[in-house]
């Protein structure tokens, strides 16, 4: 870590501000809560003492380390809001580096600002959630810790951007990832089950159990300290086994060493993911290990090796193959092994493979070892050429030794420009959530908008609904907003639906977030200024109505536009992850946003902030898109209206759009059977039930959301029958399961993961079907389609459920799902085999075949 001197001006004064800011808000949490009284000092210092024995103790990593002093601060933080955690904070998380030696005065203060900032912030935006309600402190932790959570990585992000001078998103993105995130969460997560604990009655059982939760903590950092060991140790010993094999030749000193660190590098270059670039390095390391089936006369032959001897030479990537199988840690490694060797054109050994039939970690390896060999001494070529004579040497044979995508590689890591290749093989890569994000910049860009957008929707969701209950106290009412809604979709989809088409995409979406915006904030004075003086206040909540149709009706234009505007802004084979990526961020800011809302209510008492804040949002996500080079659309020739004959027209869309449909219409069913079946769960407490499972619900949409877009194949119609099939026959499990909350729950769950599969795999087979004068009226078509279907099928299943049970309409949409999803999967069957997918073994069968 810099000194404070070292550092520029802008990460100076930024790291001065937290500090500032985090010692304000010491007294500023002081005046928004009474202070802290007497009794709750033991508590208090209790969780002070686990803070600093958690903050001693932190969880090491392979590249730094994790600290565990959050479940305990967030304990502290549900426990008395405000000063309190602050100053626990700022003084139980020394973590042992003493300012001025160990670690600069500026980072130390820092740190302990930046915990005090996250945690007074956090602990008293959801202080007031619920407060008495039996959900009060689950809802209560879990906005705690995303609150948290996001606040810290922002924090600390943006300082490491700032003291390392790169950018913020890349450093953010570089540190955030979903393997981190999960169980960041989770750890923290742990502190409303200390908060709980320390509830417990009678009085001092929770401080007695409470340490047990510290073991456990302590014990997974026990775990994880021996697997970084354990990580070492073998690091370590295939070194010492690559030395052992370089010792025989003083020619090849630490020759698999290099070749390791090479492949390596190579891998990370080419995007592979971290365990193909782990495999890769321990191939590098082991890739001679066969020599030791040759004898020293050969290995060690100062002249050309005669016909004979290059028959034994040729033999050790087996022999070292053969070897490395026989260990099941290894297994995956002989396969680089053995075809270390082999040509891009078929002219290798052992077996003679060509092309893209090598293994892609082979490849690496051949150009890593070939650089290595050329650019040191040997027996029989004392000369050596420097590395960029090599990497020049290697390019010559690009395309007939060589995979071009490695010598580009190299070439690049040694600063020179790629291969012009024609009929360039594609890369293998592991495509991650991650990876689309870094390298689509303008799409992190439309997700942040639509994060953004997502965030804000549930706040006007929530506003309008009060606003019309309060006023009515009627139900029917509330309904009658939800079809005005559902109108306004059909109608715009209908009349508007090429829209997006027509016009340029980024500038329709500006103009209707900007319309959306300039609504929301004229809706308080409309509701309660002196525009409408003839209308009593009390009747004022018909006014909403025509608000809510036109909202929802440029949603139904601005939802569709961006769907369409995915394949601009990513490659083609990233369009499916990238439209998981787009379902998993508007479910979890859509729950956040409800989450928000419920909050400004509970402070202000009032809905129209809530307007304010959504068109705030609106304006945002507006500014955002309107940096975004390409959205699409602007084809002159596109009619505006027409979308569904245009979308018909087009024969690869139309099993997608039929399935859409009828997929909608059925799983609509389940939305008047949810609130039935949670009062035939819980009679006495139907109210709970329903928002636990509609909770449960919208986790399982979240996680399915993620699962998908780890799937290889996104858009096909097995994908969506997968889906379907999922759901289907988990809601045919619902229909037949006895009536307790938990196990309803637990099948409701494993149900709605199929749910975004289907949809994600859906929206992808459409959006590849089109091309790019259509795709926006393809989108707009299945958004009124699936509108129509569920306003249907939400009635349907309030029919069902009111002649028959909610069982029933569980049972009915739960058969007609897994017939559905027969008829995806069996028009989805593929009948080729490409050599590619198959095993290269078998592969190289097929080849010598032919």
């Amino acid at each position: 870590m810099p000194p404070f001197r070292a550092l520029s001006g802008p990460a100076r004064l930024y790291a001065i501000s937290v500090v500032a800011i985090g010692a304000a808000l010491l007294p500023i949490g002081w005046f928004l809560y009474n202070p802290v009284p007497l009794a709750a000092l033991p508590t208090l210092l209790y969780l002070a003492v686990g803070t600093q024995i958690a903050a001693l103790r932190p969880i090491p990593w392979k590249t730094g380390h994790q600290s565990v002093v959050d479940p305990l601060l967030v304990a502290t933080g549900l426990y008395s809001p405000g000063v309190a955690v602050g100053a626990v904070a700022w003084l139980a998380t020394f973590d042992g580096r003493v300012p001025g030696r160990a670690i600069p005065w500026w980072a130390f203060l820092f740190n302990r600002a930046a915990y005090a900032a996250t945690h007074v912030l956090a602990s008293i935006a959801v202080a007031e959630l619920g407060t008495g309600a039996w959900w009060s402190i689950p809802v209560r932790t879990i906005a705690y810790v995303i609150a948290a959570v996001a606040l810290n990585y922002l924090i600390t992000a943006l300082a490491i951007a700032l003291v390392s001078r790169s950018s913020f998103w890349t450093t953010l993105l570089d540190n955030v990832g979903f393997a981190a995130m999960v169980p960041t969460l989770a750890l923290n997560f742990a502190g409303g089950i200390l908060f709980l604990l320390l509830y417990a009655k009678p009085y001092p059982v929770g401080y007695v159990i409470a340490p047990g939760l510290f073991g456990f903590v302590l014990a997974v950092r026990s775990t994880i300290a021996d697997v970084q060991r354990q990580t070492l140790l073998k690091d370590q010993t295939l070194d010492l086994a690559a030395q052992a094999l370089d010792a025989r030749d003083r020619y090849t000193e630490s020759h698999s060493i290099r070749v390791s660190d090479l492949a390596g590098r190579l891998g990370e270059h080419l995007e592979l993911g971290d365990r193909e670039c782990d495999l890769i390095r321990t191939a590098g390391a082991l890739h001679d290990l066969g020599k030791i089936g040759v004898r020293d006369d050969i290995l060690n032959k100062p002249g050309p090796l005669s016909e004979e001897e290059w028959e034994i030479m040729r033999r050790h990537p087996d022999i070292g193959a053969d070897m490395i199988a026989q260990h099941s840690a290894l297994a995956e490694v002989a396969p680089i092994v053995r075809h270390h060797h082999e040509r891009w054109d078929g002219s290798g050994y052992p077996a003679g493979l060509k092309g893209d039939v090598i293994p892609f970690g082979a490849r690496i390896l051949s150009v890593a070892d070939s650089f290595d060999t050329i650019t040191g001494a040997r027996l029989y070529r004392p000369s050596l050429m420097t590395p960029i004579e090599a990497v020049e040497d290697i390019s010559k044979r690009a395309n007939h030794w060589y995979d071009p995508n490695v010598v580009d590689a190299i070439r690049e890591i040694h600063g020179l420009r790629p291969l012009e290749v024609p009929d360039r093989p594609e890369v293998p890569r592991r495509i991650t959530t991650l990876r689309v994000i870094r390298a689509n910049p303008a799409f992190s860009s439309l997700i942040t908008a639509i994060a953004i957008s997502s965030l804000g929707d549930p706040l006007t969701q929530v506003a309008t609904l009060v606003s019309i209950y309060i006023a009515t106290t009627d139900p029917r009412f509330v309904a009658l907003a939800f079809v005005t809604q559902g109108i306004a979709t059909i109608v715009t989809s209908t009349f508007l639906g090429g829209i997006a088409d027509r016009f340029t995409r980024r500038g329709l979406i500006v103009a209707l977030e900007l319309v959306r915006a300039a609504i929301l904030v004229t809706t308080p004075f409309l509701l309660t200024g002196d525009v409408f003086a003839r209308v009593s206040h009390a009747n004022r909540w018909y006014l909403l109505l025509p608000i809510l149709f036109c909202l929802a009706a440029i949603n139904s234009v601005v939802q569709p536009a961006r769907q369409a505007g995915v394949p601009n802004l990513v490659p083609s084979g990233q369009i499916g992850k990238a439209n998981a990526i787009v379902a998993a961020t508007t479910m979890l800011a859509g729950a956040i946003g409800f989450g928000l809302a419920g909050a400004l209510l509970a402070v202000f008492q009032s809905p129209y902030l809530l307007f304010i804040a959504d068109a705030a949002t609106f304006a945002l996500a507006a500014a955002i898109v309107a940096g975004i080079p390409n959205l699409g659309g602007g084809a002159i020739k596109a009619s505006v209206s027409g979308a569904l004959v245009r979308s018909w027209s087009i024969v690869a869309a139309r099993p997608h759009l039929v399935i859409a449909t009828f997929a909608s219409f059925l799983l609509a069913i389940s939305f008047p059977a949810l609130v039935a079946l949670a009062y035939q769960v819980s009679p006495g407490g139907g109210g709970q039930t329903y928002s636990t499972l509609e909770l449960i619900l919208s986790v399982g949409i979240f996680i399915g959301s993620i699962a998908v877009a780890r799937f290889g194949a996104i858009g096909t119609l097995r994908t969506v029958g997968a889906g379907l099939l999922l759901t289907g026959v988990f809601s045919i499990a619902i229909a037949l399961a006895p009536p307790v909350i938990v196990v309803i729950g637990a099948v409701l769950f494993i149900a709605s993961l199929g749910n975004p599969i289907y949809a994600v795999a859906n929206q992808t087979a459409l959006i590849e079907a089109a091309d790019a004068s259509n795709r926006g009226s393809v989108m707009a078509t299945r958004f009124g389609l699936v509108q129509t279907a569920s306003i249907m099928g939400t009635a349907f299943g309030g029919l069902i459920t009111k002649e028959f049970t909610a069982v029933a309409a569980y049972g009915v949409l739960g058969v007609g799902l897994v017939l559905l999803a027969l008829y995806a999967i069996a028009a989805g069957r593929s009948t080729t085999n490409p050599l590619h997918g198959a095993a290269y073994e078998e592969a190289a069968l097929q080849q010598a075949k032919t």
